[in-house]
């Protein structure tokens, strides 16, 4: 069922044998070790980014696209439900106000049905009502008459209702005749109303209607704006006109339709005339939008914001009710809602990246505990096991594929200690101290960094670097997997400054090296890596420890038939005293193979003005004899 995805036990003891096969050959173990270390790191690398892709792929953008989508529906969703509610809006308001004024034209129409208040203000017109003698009887008779009619059309008519008004036309005669419900009859002569523009418009508009929200009368203790009708009153028998009759009401039944609808902070209804001049506003009335209330455009730009007009007429009046809605607002809701949406979207992702977070740090746990065993498994350590903390705990959230792999390593790992603890034990001791000696070749840390610095020119977009210093690795690695124990002089310095190459990619400026030869020692022949671990030395003992800058000199030069080899650094100056030290296995594994290659040949090592000097000395006679066998 598993075998395309997991080993066998069989394969797995295999694949166990064939790595201890290549630890037993001491030419393979820094091969093996190499590939394995970044094998292992870019399973590890893989499997981060493979979880991330598939968290981003089924969490966070499903989640972006369905709160973008779900933002998007709701903005025009309140934009339609925004212009549905204006418009139903404006037309009960328009649909009240116009009920309302057809009631106050009704009362001005009042002197054509009652002969009671005609006779009356025809009687103020010709003057008969403050002339003395026969007639004055008459006239008190029409005044008692008016006085009682109009007292029961203000009592039962609305109630907002506050005064009734006549004022004559006949130039000899500024008698003003006002009834309140608390007051018979005022008469004043003192208000010259003749001037004003609603008294001359009542004769020469066309239209005997009019109306007006302006201020009451001067003698009039009523609120500081009032709603007046007017209508031109004419003799029913002469067709003369004889005055005005001016009904005032007060603002209260306006208010009242507009008490229950909601406004935004910008916002605002306006009620203007034929002219297009504001005559009531509540809510916000920009004074940039007065001159294009009544023009064509829906939208009017302002320098503070944009609005947009909604319009309907009032049916029986030459006013119109308009409402601005600010874009500014329309805004904040947007913004509101996309904010909701950017909010409810970040709490779910956290969510998601917590339950995520959860589950990836149990599967990584698992995952890293087997990768750590098989790492020091393939480095011979077979006493190492998956602990049985991580199998037994097996959590539903990690995959049940990582507990068999964990529990058959560790039967693998087991059945191969066994195996070499019989038949190959005292094969790895003799090894040992080989493969001691060649592990400092080329230091595991070197790939590590090198590696590590690779990737971070692939981030800075550097490839012709990148490319370089794959080459040169490449080269490096090449040289020392070769399985021949003999090179050139010209070959191995090659190596020296492609291993400098490399290491300068990482340490940049802090490195600098020069390698000089003549050509006289070029096709001389010497053992393998003889001069690169005085290199590693210079760089990892003279520059690492505080990161100072260090140059290198590397010299092959024949003087006086000996092959003469030296590594200069001007770095942290060498500790002589501790020359001796059984951990300097790579000082001690070229001392060790200069003396196989000829008894003659030596190494010093000198510190001179700070100046550490490691020089190989060979005699030409061993490298001719060397080259004649």
């Amino acid at each position: 069922m598993y075998h395309d995805r997991f080993l066998t036990k069989s394969d797995s003891f295999l694949h166990f044998g064939t790595i201890f096969y290549d630890f037993i050959d001491s030419k393979s173990i820094f091969k093996y070790t190499s590939l394995k270390e970044g094998h292992t790191m870019h399973k590890s690398q893989n499997f981060q980014n493979k979880s991330i892709i598939i968290f981003l792929l089924s969490i966070i953008i499903p989640i972006m696209i369905l709160s973008s989508c779900l933002a998007y529906y709701l903005q025009n969703k309140i934009q339609t439900q925004n212009k549905t509610y204006f418009s139903t809006t404006l037309y009960s308001i328009s649909s009240n106000m116009s009920t309302y004024f057809s009631d106050l034209k009704r009362l001005t129409l009042t002197p054509y049905i009652y002969d009671d208040i005609i006779n009356f203000y025809t009687a103020v017109d010709n003057g008969q009502y403050t002339k003395k003698g026969p007639e004055s009887y008459k006239v008190e008779t029409y005044r008692k008459n008016y006085i009682s009619c109009i007292q029961r059309l203000l009592i039962t008519s609305r109630e907002d209702i506050l005064a009734i008004s006549f004022l004559p036309q006949n130039l000899n005669n500024q008698m003003i005749l006002t009834t309140t419900k608390n007051k018979d009859l005022i008469e004043t002569s003192d208000y010259i109303y003749r001037k004003e523009n609603w008294f001359i418009d009542s004769f020469i508009s066309e239209e005997p209607f009019r109306y007006s929200i302006s201020k009451p009368m001067p003698f009039m203790s009523s609120p500081s704006r009032v709603i007046s009708s007017f209508h031109t009153v004419k003799n029913i028998y002469t067709k003369r006109n004889i005055g005005v009759i001016r009904i005032d009401s007060s603002l209260d039944n306006i208010q009242e339709m507009f008490q229950n609808v909601k406004l935004t902070p910008h916002s605002g209804f306006i009620i203007a005339d034929q002219r297009g001049e504001p005559l009531y506003h509540v809510g916000n009335l920009d004074g940039e939008t007065v001159p294009y209330l009544l023009a064509k455009n829906s939208k009017i730009r302002t320098s503070s914001d944009t609005y947009t007009l909604y319009r309907k007429n009032i049916d029986g009046m030459p006013w119109t009710l308009i409402f601005l809605s600010s874009d500014k607002d329309n805004r904040q809701t947007i913004i509101f809602i996309w904010t909701l949406a950017g909010v409810l979207s970040v709490l779910t992702m956290l969510f998601g990246c917590l339950f995520f977070r959860n589950n990836s740090r149990k599967t990584t746990f698992m995952l890293n505990s087997i990768l750590n065993t098989m790492e020091s498994a393939s480095e011979g350590n077979l006493n190492v096991h998956v602990p049985q903390e991580v199998l037994s705990d097996k959590n539903f959230l990690v995959a049940k594929e990582f507990f068999m792999i964990g529990e058959n390593l560790n039967k693998m790992i087991h059945q191969l200690d066994l195996y070499i603890q019989r038949s190959y034990k005292y094969e790895i001791q003799r090894q040992e101290a080989e493969y001691r000696a060649l592990q400092n070749q080329v230091n595991p840390h070197f790939l590590y960094n090198t590696l590590n610095c690779f990737l971070s020119l692939n981030r800075l977009g550097m490839k012709q670097e990148l490319e370089n210093g794959i080459l040169q690795l490449t080269h490096i690695f090449r040289y020392t997997c070769n399985n021949e124990k003999m090179t050139t002089v010209e070959k191995e310095l090659d190596f020296c400054t492609q291993y400098c190459n490399v290491m300068k990619i990482r340490f940049e400026e802090r490195i600098t090296f020069y390698c000089e030869s003549d050509m006289v020692s070029h096709p001389l022949e010497i053992p393998r890596l003889l001069i690169q671990p005085f290199v590693e030395n210079a760089i990892k003992h003279g520059m690492e420890p505080d990161g100072r800058a260090i140059t290198i000199w590397i010299t092959s030069k024949v003087i006086e038939h000996t092959l003469t080899l030296t590594v200069q650094n001007n770095g942290i100056p060498i500790d002589l005293s501790a020359l001796q030290g059984s951990e300097k296995v790579g000082i001690t594994n070229v001392e060790n193979r200069l003396k196989i290659f000829h008894p003659d040949a030596r190494l010093e090592i000198n510190l001179v003005d700070d100046i550490t000097t490691f020089a190989i000395y060979i005699p030409l006679s061993t490298i001719k004899n060397e080259i004649d066998s």
